[in-house]
């Protein structure tokens, strides 16, 4: 069910768009480390793929003759994860830590009135 769900939705906007692409962004837990690369959205066959309840109460998809988990679906969230490799041909970013800013230089900059803010009792 879950599969033709997206199927569904791939082959409507393929209707419109001949060529459609999904992009992935994974980010380091600090957000100073981003990689970026995409792939091709594509329809799966549903009879590929079996489907089993984890311990979290997602439902994993997983490829009938390999085992390889593909799929999870959130059922409480609503969200559908594709599970795919990072390429090692990516767009990989580190960032460099900005500084704090002062509060002070940024109130001044901003030229900032405490008439701007009323407390309400």
């Amino acid at each position: 069910m879950v599969l033709s769900i997206w199927n569904e939705r791939v082959a409507g906007i393929r209707a419109k768009y001949q060529h459609l692409r999904t992009v992935v962004l994974v980010k380091s837990e600090d957000l100073l480390e981003l990689a970026i690369f995409e792939f091709d959205t594509e329809l799966y066959p549903t009879e590929s793929f079996t489907w089993t309840w984890n311990k979290n109460k997602n439902l994993e998809g997983h490829h009938t003759k390999t085992g390889t988990h593909c799929f999870t679906w959130q059922p409480s969230g609503s969200q559908f994860t594709i599970i795919k490799d990072v390429p090692k041909k990516k767009l990989a970013l580190r960032l460099r830590q900005p500084p704090l800013l002062d509060r002070e230089d940024v109130l001044q900059a901003l030229a900032f009135d405490p008439s701007w803010v009323q407390i309400i009792p």
